[in-house]
């Protein structure tokens, strides 16, 4: 654990814009009226996150009060007149609104959203202005249609089956999207009933009770994120992510652009910020190497004490890095028992929303349902180990990339000429592998930029670019 608070920060040098394609607003009283604000457009910026349900974006443009036309009867209703407005009155803009918003990078590639993927405006604000200038600002919040659509729905079923299954079925049967859904199938059944809760916290609830089959060992590791990125949504465990497929290799040195980006790397960072995100107590506090499961079994009256720790079943973890924080053996306690620092106490599930014919509930009502000592623990533990290593970087505008997506860092050795961000002076610690967190596109008619945040649950350079 005792890893030193690192942070090493460079500001990003300019790049070149992308193509900002379409930004148009529908009518929400006329679904035929739509207006673009593609001209007036200023500032594009558009988030991802694997902590995040689902993505959002901001469009602040500049309206000069003639961008559609009205027309408009006179009093007498025998003449109409038509005058120029604004888009936000003329449409008008009130919230809900569908809009459209395409835009391609440098690399051709694109991220657009259109019917039936639209995003729909959230908040609209009405931003400072010169004076002097008739012209006016405003930004619009954007959100996916689930986002609105999870306030109006809740889940009122009582279900049999996989995790992976009931995350599905909120999906499909009660948000009842039309995006592409990937789900990671689970290894872990469970009665399960909704409660009448909204879609968005019953799938992040079911998310710290699911196993990955192909990817977690039962028992050893556990816990899912549930996001949604603009390729559609995502059902995935921890190690799944930290075990994906190497998607782009990215440097970080200060030779000169005219140097361009080094062989065996796809993108050269303009911005590095590394942070150690390891704070001892904290993590201690939460439980993220070392729990003791308290679990009382009132059908048996059985009372089982258990301490588990990540350190005895680290090759079963997929890891990011090279191994978990080396802890310092002075902090060791002695003795049965006694080496942990969270406890949980949690009650045996056995007979729990038993379903069918009464037969088959009587014959099942000694079994469990959620099966707490291989999941509850494991879970809190492999969520509290993921943020371990943090790196923020900015690179040109790429928008290939997405949350969740799996990336190749290097950096240069401390001491080392930065210049020389390759073979032995890159450094072994802080290197390798990388989760993408958080993602931020930043567009404007002169630059694009994308920016990082990229996480690992351990130490040590582990992978090669490619």
């Amino acid at each position: 654990m005792g890893q030193g608070n690192k942070k090493r920060k460079r500001y990003a040098k300019a790049s070149a814009p992308a193509l900002l394609q379409r930004v148009d607003i529908i009518s929400n009283e006329n679904k035929s009226t739509s207006v673009s604000v593609l001209q007036g457009t200023v500032r594009v910026l558009y988030w991802e996150s694997i902590l995040g349900d689902t993505v959002s974006a901001s469009v602040v443009f500049t309206d000069a009060g003639n961008t559609m036309t009205r027309t408009k009867s006179t009093r007498r209703g025998s003449r109409k007149s038509k005058n120029k407005v604004s888009a936000v009155e003329g449409l008008p803009i009130t919230g809900e609104e569908q809009v459209s918003l395409k835009f391609t990078d440098n690399n051709d590639n694109t991220i657009e959203f259109n019917e039936p993927n639209s995003l729909y405006i959230n908040s609209i604000t009405a931003l400072p202005t010169d004076s002097q200038t008739s012209a006016k600002s405003y930004e619009i919040k954007l959100v996916s249609k689930e986002f609105l659509n999870n306030e109006k729905v809740r889940v009122r079923v009582c279900r049999r089956g996989e995790v992976s299954d009931h995350a599905k079925f909120i999906f499909e049967d009660v948000l009842k999207t039309e995006k592409d859904i990937d789900l990671d199938d689970t290894s872990s059944p469970l009665d399960y009933m909704g409660n009448n809760k909204k879609p968005f916290y019953s799938i992040n609830k079911l998310s710290t009770k699911a196993v990955s089959a192909e990817n977690q060992e039962f028992g050893d590791s556990a816990g899912y994120f549930f996001w949604e990125t603009s390729d559609g949504y995502h059902f995935k465990s921890i190690d799944t992510l930290l075990s994906g497929e190497q998607k782009k290799s990215i440097i970080y040195n200060e030779t000169p652009e005219s140097a361009g980006t080094p062989v065996g790397y796809d993108i050269k960072a303009l911005a590095l910020d590394v942070d150690n995100r390891i704070n001892v107590q904290d993590k201690l506090s939460k439980g993220a190497y070392s729990t003791r499961r308290i679990v009382f079994d009132p059908f048996t009256t059985n009372y089982d004490v258990q301490t588990i720790s990540a350190f005895d079943n680290e090759e079963k973890l997929k890891l990011g890095g090279q191994k978990l924080p080396t802890p310092n053996d002075v902090f060791t306690k002695e003795g049965m028992d006694s080496e942990f620092s969270r406890t949980t106490f949690l009650l045996s599930t056995t007979g729990q929303l038993n379903m069918g014919k009464v037969d088959a509930q009587l014959e099942e009502s000694k079994n469990e349902n959620l099966k707490v000592k291989d999941i509850v623990n494991q879970s809190i533990m492999r969520y509290n180990q993921l943020f371990a290593s943090q790196i923020t970087i900015t690179i040109p505008g790429e928008f290939s990339l997405h949350a969740g997506d799996t990336v190749y860092m290097d950096i240069p050795q401390i001491g080392e000429s930065e210049n020389k961000s390759c073979g032995d002076d890159v450094n072994e610690e802080d290197g390798g592998l990388y989760i993408i967190a958080d993602l931020c596109h930043y567009i404007t008619p002169k630059e694009t930029y994308t920016k990082l945040n990229l996480v690992r649950d351990t130490f040590g350079r582990k992978g090669k670019p490619t």
